[in-house]
């Protein structure tokens, strides 16, 4: 449960370090709408978005991710709220070295309910190169 829309963020993090699909997945509202860069890139809830979610993090095998936020900006009333900012995912090897790494824009909705804050709305994106159509995953 997330008391405040900031404790998101730390959870998220510590979800994805621990490759916790479940404490990750907690966070969301079953019916959240989620707009991702991977694979379909639309999920209309939580059941059909958890199993890209579990694949991804038991797809890690030794691997960590290490997520980091940036710019976040949030704004709020006594039910709903919206944050966005940065999102960069590092891949850690065992040793500790980034492996490799992307930054995305992401934007999130919350509503609250007797069990707290959970995400109604998620949009990961990128820019796009007009050069030559390609994401661009470093800014």
């Amino acid at each position: 449960m997330i008391k405040t829309i900031k404790d998101f963020f730390t959870a998220y993090q510590e979800a994805v370090w621990q490759k916790d699909a479940t404490a990750l997945l907690k966070l969301y509202h079953a019916d959240v709408i989620q707009f991702d860069m991977w694979d379909k890139g639309y999920y209309p809830n939580l059941g059909k978005w958890r199993p890209g979610i579990e694949n991804w993090l038991d797809s890690l095998g030794d691997e960590k991710v290490k997520v980091d936020f940036e710019m976040i900006k949030i704004q709020q009333s006594e039910t709903i709220g919206f944050a966005s900012g940065l999102i960069k995912f590092e891949a850690i090897s065992p040793q500790g070295s980034v492996l490799r790494s992307m930054k995305n824009r992401i934007t999130v909705g919350f509503s609250i309910g007797t069990h707290g804050w959970t995400v109604a709305h998620q949009h990961i994106s990128a820019p796009i190169s007009s050069e030559n159509l390609t994401a661009i995953l470093d800014t």
